[in-house]
């Protein structure tokens, strides 16, 4: 695969009067790709894009009066894509470094998580940690899902909490009903939230809650969760472990 992916490279300058590619600029378009599909083994289809790096790669080695595009015009290409396409995150980085957005990433805290969330703003997708808490009290086995109570939650992430609730009912209320009540909510957030991934999140703020012990805050969670309590396979890792690591 790699070869062939070296032959697109070379079809893709050649036809097109541009400077032919070093084998380091080829393997940072390999990598590249295996980046945009998020799988080591695989890589991407989306020809388009990888062309538009090609090219914009091309234009950074004639600049620099290279007479061969090396990897680290590539990897200049890519930098200023990201550059040109990174305004909302960067927005919301400069959010959390000021304060705005609470977001803890030391000590411990009882009921309260980092979660990991994926935006996409255009071709531009990106990873940024949202606080996912969790409030316990007396109840009848009533667990609240704020955002679907506002009717700021998709289809799926009301699954996942649903699975939740049938895990929870299921190991904890076997023989008597749950006596407690709980709410659970992404802190900071105001627009729709989708996907299951944030459901054992969710699970560990509320047992966290429940037995008041504390949650390393220098960790970040994802991944949904069924109804025996296993955590399934996660999407979007990649933008996920950079985007916690960035903040």
């Amino acid at each position: 695969m790699p070869k062939s992916y070296a032959s697109f490279v070379a079809a893709r300058t050649n036809g097109n009067g541009m400077k032919s590619f070093h084998k380091t600029a080829v393997a940072k378009v390999i990598d590249y790709s295996s980046r945009l599909v998020e799988n080591q083994e695989k890589l991407t289809t989306r020809f388009m894009d990888i062309a538009d790096i090609i090219t914009e790669a091309n234009y950074w080695a004639g600049k620099s009066g290279e007479k061969l595009v090396k990897g680290e015009h590539v990897v200049q290409a890519i930098e200023q894509k990201h550059y040109r396409l990174s305004l909302t995150e960067d927005r919301i980085q400069e959010l959390i470094d000021s304060g705005t957005i609470h977001i803890s990433t030391d000590g411990k805290r009882v009921g309260e998580i980092n979660g990991l969330a994926v935006y996409s703003v255009g071709d531009h997708a990106f990873g940024k940690p949202s606080k996912i808490s969790a409030r316990v009290f007396l109840g009848r086995g009533q667990l609240v899902n704020i955002e679907r109570e506002t009717q700021m939650s998709g289809k799926v992430h009301n699954k996942g909490f649903m699975i939740l609730i049938g895990y929870m009912q299921g190991q904890y209320a076997q023989d008597k009903p749950l006596s407690l009540s709980a709410s659970i909510g992404f802190e900071q957030t105001y627009s729709e939230i989708d996907g299951d991934s944030a459901s054992s999140t969710e699970l560990y703020s509320l047992i966290s809650a429940l037995s008041d012990i504390p949650l390393e805050q220098g960790i970040a969670v994802t991944g949904s969760v069924n109804q025996a309590g296993d955590v399934q396979a996660i999407g979007g890792g990649t933008f996920k472990i950079e985007g916690f690591f960035d903040v």
